[in-house]
C-alpha cells in the first residue's frame, strides 16, 4: 500500500462560490466556471494542488474536488414540463455526485454564504455531513468587507467550535491564507497518520505513470462522451444522463496504457532539425551514408536547374500522361484506405468482455511497470453550431472545450452513428487538423444500425456516403464502439496507443530521402508558377513530429499542383505509416537550402 494525498471536497447549497474558491485555493483562476446562476457546475471537478502557506509545516500536496450545489434528499422528478423535469433529473444526479465526493474524503469543506445566514438547509446538509463521520469546517464565504463583522457568527448554530468556522472572499482573496494554512496542517497530520488506500471512487484522479498524451474527447451533445471518460478511467468521473447539455466544464481524468518496449521510444529525444546548425549536420550525414542515392537526386536536379530552354508541348503532353499516373496511385491509395475503414467499422471482432482483462494484465506485469504509461483525457461539453449556443455559460463551456482541442494532442471525436457525422462534427474534425492533431472517429451507438444496414451493399453505400462528406476519414481510424455496453473500447485503446506512437516517430533521414526520390521519379509532375520545370527535390528533413511535418528542398516552391501534394502526402503517410494524423508539407527553393548550408558552415567556422 502507498501513501496517498489527503482528499478535500467542497460541499454546499448552489451557488455559494464553491467554485471560486476551489480556484481561489488551486490558484487557477478559470479552471471552473464560475457565474451568478445556480447549477453552472454539475460534475466533480478534482484539482491536485500544493499548499505551502506555513513555514513550520511540510508542504502538503491535497486532491481539491469542486461538487454542484448539493441537497441531502433526492427529490421527485416529475415536473410540469421538460425543462422542470430535466432541472430535476440534474438536481438528483448532482447530488448523488456530491454524496459520492464526501464518501470519498478525508476533509469536507462546507461553503455557505454569510450575506444569507445559516438556512435551515445549511442545518440539513451538516447533520448529512456528521452521519459520514468526515471531519469538516464550515467556510462562511462571500465575507467581502470588514462591515459584514459578526455575520458568521449565526454559523455557530450549526453545532462548530470557533477553530472550525473560517470567513472567507473567494472573489478578493480574503481569508483564503488562513482556510490553505488549516488544510496544510490538517494535511500534514493525515500524512502521519497508517498507510492508506486511495479510494477507488479517485481513481483517475492522478496519473499513475508519465504522462505522455492529453486527449480531447469532443462531439455534439449527448453522443456518449461522458460515459466513455468513466469507462476509460474507470470511476463514475462525469455525470452521464440523456439530457443534452449535461457536461459544462471539461472533465479531467486518466488512464493508462501498456506501450510495452515502445514505451521506450516515447522517451527518446528525436532530435528534428529545430535550427540550421543540426539541419547541415543531417544533410552531411546523409551525403557521407547515402552516396549513391544522394549522387541521383543531385544530378537530377541538376539537369533540370541547367535547362533553360522553354518548355514545348510536348513537356505538357507528358505532364498529362503522368498526371493520370498520379490520380491512378491516389484512387488505389483511396480504395486501399476504403477497406481499411470498411473492415474497421463492419468487420472489427466485438468484444464480449468488457476491460477487467486489461487491469489483470496491469497487475499482473507489475515487474513492467515502467511499460505503463499515463493518458490524460479531457471530456469536453457538446459543442453546437454557434447560432444555437445560449447564453454566458453554454458560451464558456464552448470556449473551454475548443480550448481543449487546443491543448491537447490527440482528439477523439464522439459520434452517434445513428445521426451520422453531422455539419458541427465535420467542423470540429476540421479544427482539429488545422490545428495539427491527431483525430481518431468513434462511431457510438453502432450496434442500434444493424437494422438499417442490413446487408454488404448498404453498408458500402453508407460508408461512401460517410467518406464524401468527411474527405478526412481517409487517414482517420473509424473506431465502433457502444459506450453503454462497454464495446469496442479495446479496439479504440490500441488505436490511440498507436497514434501517440505515430506523433513521436522520427524516419531516418537516408530512409525518407529514398523514398520521396523514388516517388517524384516514378511520377514526375510540371510545376508550371515562374515558368514551367519539372518538379525536382534536392533534400527532405523531418523536421517535427507532432503532426509529421517535413521539409522539402525543391527547385520549385511554387505551383506544384494540389493533386500532386495529395500524392507526396498520401504516399509519405501510407509508405512510413502515419496513422490517424495530417502530414505537412514545406516547400523551400534549393537556393534557401543553399545559403542555409552556408551559413551553417561560417557558424561552425567561427566557433572552432
Amino acid at each position: 500500500m502507498k501513501n496517498r494525498s489527503m482528499v478535500v471536497s467542497l460541499i454546499g447549497r448552489p451557488n455559494v462560490g464553491k467554485s471560486s474558491l476551489f480556484n481561489r485555493i488551486m490558484q487557477k483562476q478559470h479552471k471552473a466556471i464560475t457565474h451568478d446562476q445556480p447549477g453552472v457546475t454539475r460534475d466533480r471537478h478534482y484539482g491536485i494542488t500544493t499548499i505551502d502557506d506555513l513555514h513550520t509545516v511540510e508542504p502538503a500536496d491535497v486532491i481539491l474536488v469542486d461538487t454542484g450545489g448539493f441537497y441531502p434528499e433526492r427529490i421527485d422528478e416529475r415536473g410540469k414540463n421538460v425543462e422542470e423535469e430535466n432541472a430535476n433529473k440534474f438536481f438528483n444526479i448532482m447530488t448523488d455526485h456530491a454524496r459520492m465526493a464526501i464518501q470519498e474524503s478525508d476533509l469536507v469543506l462546507f461553503v455557505v454564504d454569510v450575506r444569507e445566514g445559516a438556512l435551515p438547509f445549511d442545518s440539513t446538509i451538516a447533520d448529512y455531513i456528521r452521519t459520514t463521520k468526515k471531519p469538516f469546517l464550515v467556510v462562511a464565504n462571500k465575507y467581502d468587507s470588514d462591515k459584514q463583522l459578526g455575520e458568521e457568527i449565526d454559523f455557530y448554530s450549526l453545532g462548530i467550535n470557533s477553530d472550525e468556522l473560517f470567513t472567507t472572499s473567494a472573489t478578493h482573496g480574503r481569508g483564503v491564507t488562513l482556510l490553505k494554512e488549516k488544510i496544510q496542517t490538517m494535511a500534514h497530520e493525515f500524512a502521519k497518520g497508517a498507510l492508506k488506500n486511495a479510494p477507488e471512487i479517485s481513481k483517475g484522479v492522478t496519473p499513475r505513470e508519465e504522462v505522455v498524451s492529453k486527449i480531447a474527447l469532443i462531439g455534439a451533445p449527448n453522443a456518449g462522451k461522458s460515459t466513455l471518460l468513466n469507462l476509460l478511467v474507470g470511476s463514475e468521473r462525469a455525470l452521464v444522463s440523456d439530457i443534452a447539455g449535461t457536461t459544462v466544464d471539461p472533465i479531467e481524468g486518466f488512464f493508462d496504457l501498456y506501450f510495452g518496449h515502445d514505451a521506450k521510444v516515447l522517451e527518446e529525444d528525436q532530435g528534428f532539425s529545430s535550427n540550421d546548425g543540426l539541419l547541415f549536420r543531417q544533410y552531411e550525414e546523409f551525403r557521407r551514408n547515402n552516396a549513391d542515392v544522394f549522387q541521383k537526386m543531385v544530378d537530377a536536379y541538376a539537369i533540370e536547374e541547367d535547362d533553360d530552354k522553354n518548355v514545348g508541348m510536348e513537356h505538357f503532353e507528358i505532364d498529362y500522361e503522368l498526371t493520370t499516373l498520379v490520380t491512378e496511385d491516389l484512387e488505389a491509395l483511396e480504395k486501399k484506405s476504403f477497406d481499411k475503414n470498411y473492415e474497421q467499422v463492419f468487420e472489427s471482432e466485438e468484444e464480449s468482455e468488457d476491460d477487467a482483462s486489461v487491469e489483470v494484465s496491469a497487475s499482473a506485469e507489475e515487474d513492467e511497470g515502467s511499460f505503463w504509461r499515463s493518458i490524460h483525457i479531457i471530456d469536453t461539453a457538446g459543442i453546437r453550431r454557434q447560432k444555437t449556443v445560449n447564453g454566458f455559460i453554454e458560451s464558456q463551456s464552448v470556449y473551454r472545450s475548443l480550448r481543449s482541442i487546443t491543448e491537447s494532442d490527440v482528439v477523439v471525436v464522439m459520434v452517434d452513428a445513428t445521426n451520422g457525422i453531422g455539419h458541427q462534427d465535420r467542423r470540429l474534425i476540421d479544427i482539429s487538423l488545422e490545428k495539427g492533431k491527431s483525430v481518431i472517429v468513434a462511431l457510438n451507438k453502432m450496434d442500434l444500425m444493424k437494422t438499417r444496414l442490413p446487408d454488404e451493399k448498404a453498408k458500402r453505400e453508407w460508408l461512401e456516403n460517410l467518406r464524401r462528406d468527411v474527405p478526412w476519414l481517409g487517414f482517420c481510424d473509424l473506431i465502433t464502439i457502444s459506450a453503454k455496453q462497454n464495446k469496442g473500447l479495446k479496439q479504440l485503446r490500441e488505436s490511440i496507443k498507436k497514434t501517440i506512437l505515430v506523433r513521436s516517430k522520427s524516419i531516418p533521414t537516408g530512409e525518407l530521402n529514398r523514398f520521396v526520390f523514388d516517388l517524384v521519379e516514378r511520377n514526375p509532375v510540371i510545376a508550371k508558377s515562374q515558368g514551367a520545370k519539372r518538379f525536382k527535390v534536392k533534400y527532405t528533413s523531418m523536421i517535427k513530429s507532432g503532426p509529421p511535418t517535413f521539409l522539402m528542398f525543391t527547385n520549385k516552391s511554387q505551383g506544384i499542383p494540389e493533386h500532386y501534394r495529395r500524392y507526396l502526402v498520401n504516399n509519405i503517410r501510407s509508405g512510413f505509416k502515419l496513422y490517424n494524423t495530417p502530414v505537412h508539407l514545406i516547400f523551400r527553393t534549393g537556393n534557401d537550402l543553399a545559403d542555409r548550408m552556408k551559413k551553417s558552415k561560417m557558424a561552425m567556422a567561427m566557433n572552432d
